[in-house]
């Protein structure tokens, strides 16, 4: 049956590298008070930050690696919010309101943290404008984000969100465009949940991108082997009569 639905497109500036740009265009003593009340820590793939229900009590910048977020659904079962990657500011919501955690954070590969203390991060933002101009900025922008996240699912059809959300995940592991074949460490289950589908349909906009040469399956992860097509959204064919999805 047709679709008769509009693709509705993502303003490309909503994305991750915008918010980490945020910190780069602090000035260099706004930095130096910054890293002054960081703490940096490493965390090994796999760990916890911090699990749905903990006291908040620090926001955490991500510097190298990447971290899922993830919280529960009605159902009890874990639903994948998202995955940030490097210069990504996370757990800074439930702290500044002084809540406990509504979501969990795992670390996706080994990570390199920065964490800063709710009481230094009030100090810091309360003694210096700079800063939490800054701040509001990266809340504004994750705002507009889930804005642009609601449009891609009311709008836009299964194989449509499953091409943006492999593009968010290339730029949070890559600053450049590079053409050059990527692996994206997430399962198929995991894909289906960051865009609100069944894993049956996302498997199957999988396979029609795999058989169009754009990327290839594999073991907990997907080797995108034509990061170029995905993001020109060039108009793929469709092969959806080749494959028979399971469970339908």
């Amino acid at each position: 049956m047709h679709d008769s639905r509009k693709t509705a497109h993502v303003p490309r500036n909503v994305r991750f590298t915008s918010r980490r740009q945020l910190l780069k265009e602090m000035s260099q003593p706004a930095v130096h008070r910054l890293n002054a009340v960081m703490r940096t820590t490493r965390r090994h793939r796999g760990e916890w930050i911090f699990v749905l229900g903990d006291i908040a009590e620090s926001i955490y910048y991500l510097q190298q690696g990447r971290m899922k977020i993830t919280g529960l659904g009605d159902d009890g079962q874990e639903v994948l919010h998202e995955i940030i990657g490097p210069g990504e500011i996370f757990g800074d919501i439930s702290t500044i309101l002084g809540i406990p955690r509504t979501t969990s954070a795992q670390a996706v590969e080994d990570s390199l943290l920065c964490e800063i203390r709710r009481k230094d991060f009030e100090t810091l933002l309360t003694s210096n404008p700079e800063i939490a101009l800054q701040f509001l900025k990266s809340l504004g922008l994750r705002l507009k984000k889930a804005e642009a996240q609601l449009l891609n699912l009311i709008c836009n059809d299964v194989s449509t969100r499953v091409r943006e959300a492999l593009i968010e995940l290339i730029a949070s592991q890559s600053e450049t465009s590079s053409v050059e074949p990527l692996r994206i460490e997430i399962t198929q289950q995991d894909l289906a949940n960051l865009i609100g589908a069944s894993r049956q349909k996302t498997w199957k906009a999988l396979k029609e991108l795999e058989a169009s040469r754009v990327l290839r399956l594999k073991y907990r992860s997907i080797l995108v082997t034509a990061p170029h097509k995905l993001r020109h959204g060039e108009r793929l064919k469709s092969h959806s009569s080749e494959y028979n999805v399971p469970g339908v």
